[in-house]
Formats: structure tokens, sequence, C-alpha cells
């Protein structure tokens, strides 16, 4: 599993250690759920535990992405985007077909709902279904704010890096648009975590 998330990753060398950061915010959104009693119907031990190893197969469709437009050094074009979108169902198709040999495996099941629905938004303007508030599977919607986090901290080619403390406003300003607020609220809450895992797991 570790080797197709690497597989994946490895098209984009921009990317960087963001497969290992984002399983690390899950895992620590996640457990901060359960101590707090939300979603308590959902979040147990096992879903911290599959939720750390789920995450690093958000992006395993881009594999199926071509390289003009992947790995492109600018920002992409409607057209190009409309794309890229498309690396959500790959992803979903991909382990589709793992699920017929592994039935029953809660790890795949969320690795399904995650690679599609992650960027799905709470408003319903999200893709590739168009899913809104808790119609979009609760891993997904915690994926979706470790993701943001991460890329908003992070260097590309079309944006400069932006710190800590204003990625925290942006999350915060999505909530109950691109974000669940249960979620946001939480996020703030432990705003500190994710600063330290970005800056324990840099890249390089």
């Amino acid at each position: 599993i570790y080797s197709l998330a690497k597989l994946a990753q490895s098209r984009d060398d921009e990317m960087g250690r963001h497969v290992e950061r984002v399983q690390t915010y899950c895992q620590a959104l996640a457990q901060k759920l359960k101590d707090e009693v939300i979603y308590p119907a959902e979040v147990n031990k096992e879903f911290i535990h599959n939720i750390f190893f789920a995450t690093s197969l958000h992006d395993i469709g881009k594999v199926g992405i071509q390289d003009s437009i992947l790995l492109k050094p600018a920002k992409l074009t409607k057209q190009e985007f409309d794309v890229m979108k498309t690396h959500t169902v790959i992803g979903h198709e991909t382990l589709l077909k793992t699920r017929e040999k592994c039935t029953e495996n809660g790890f795949i099941e969320m690795g399904l709902e995650i690679t599609r629905s992650h960027h799905e938004r709470w408003d319903g303007s999200g893709y590739p279904d168009g899913l809104a508030g808790e119609a979009i599977p609760l891993s997904a919607r915690i994926m979706a704010i470790a993701d943001v986090y991460d890329a908003l901290r992070s260097k590309r080619v079309y944006k400069d890096a932006y710190s800590h403390e204003r990625s925290v406003e942006i999350i915060g300003a999505e909530s109950g648009k691109q974000f669940d607020p249960k979620l946001v609220d939480v996020f703030l809450e432990m705003e500190e975590t994710f600063e330290e895992i970005y800056s324990e797991i840099q890249d390089g």
C-alpha cells in the first residue's frame, strides 16, 4: 500500500513528503474527534487506524493524468483542470478492482471514500459528484482539511507557501462552505498540532 502511494507521488516531485504529512494530520484530527466524542457513531479505534493508511491513497489516480497536465510548471487552464479532476474517479476505479479481491476490508472501503470524495465541498460545489454536507463521507471531509492545509503551507511553481497563521485563517473562513464546520472547529482547537507535524515532517 505504501509503495502504491509512493508510486503515485513519484510522478510529481513537488509533492515531497505530502503523503506522510496528511496521514499524520488525519490521524491526529480523528483522534481529537474521538477524544471529544464528535461523530461517535463513526469514529472509533478502527476508524483512526484505517484513516492513517487510507489517506495515503488519496491521489493514486494521478498516475492516470498525462505529464503535460500533472507536471505543468504553471497554473492549469479550465480544460486542463477538468482533466486533473478525473484523478478522483481513476483512483476510485482502481480501488474498486482491489475490493473485488479484498471484500469486507475496512481499509479499502475507506480508501474508496477518500480517493473519490476528498475534493467534495460541504456546500455541494465540489467534485466529482457534487455531494454536500454529511452525504460526503467523514473520512473524505477530514482528508479535505488536511490536504488543503498542507497545500497552503507548501510552495508550488504557481504560488508561494503560506504561513501557518494565514493557512489557519483561510481554513477557518471556509467553515460551512468548503469544510464541515464541526471539523473546522476541532481543527482550530488543535491547529498548533498541525504546525508541529508540518515542521517535523519536512521535504528533502
